[in-house]
């Protein structure tokens, strides 16, 4: 069976850019900014999948293959900032390969098609999830 931990760094791997900051599984309390506005960054929200494998007859489960499914919240310090790093997302992961498989937009995870305001944070900021998934074997 693959190994979340190994295709989290694949998805890390991909989103390593100048143009925002990665982290993985929170946010420190204190993000980047510049001229009071936060700079771009990309959540991985991740957990360690589920097997993929149908039930065999003798009711055991297979654990050859695996289905993880994963979200990226992409941030910015607007709407269009947003939907900019959002772009550079899709760009980067969708038909990304990793393991034995391909990082597919998730078509079961909840989509939000426009950037959210956080109400709580100072200074401001936009959020875009991006759901996605992979099957390997």
């Amino acid at each position: 069976m693959a190994d979340a931990t190994a295709l989290a760094a694949t998805v890390k791997a991909a989103l390593t850019s100048d143009d925002f900051k990665f982290y993985d599984g929170y946010v420190p309390a204190k993000v980047p900014e510049a001229g009071g506005y936060i700079l771009p960054y990309v959540v991985l929200w991740a957990g360690d999948g589920e097997p993929a494998d149908q039930q065999a007859a003798c009711g055991l489960q297979g654990t050859s293959s695996l289905l993880w499914d994963f979200q990226t919240t992409c941030v910015a310090s607007s709407p269009e900032a947003c939907r900019a790093v959002a772009r550079d997302v899709r760009a980067a992961l969708t038909n990304l390969p990793a393991g034995t498989g391909r990082i597919k937009p998730n078509p079961d995870g909840f989509q939000q098609n426009v950037p959210v305001l956080d109400p709580t944070a100072t200074p401001a900021r936009f959020m875009l999830p991006v759901p996605w998934r992979i099957t390997t074997n």
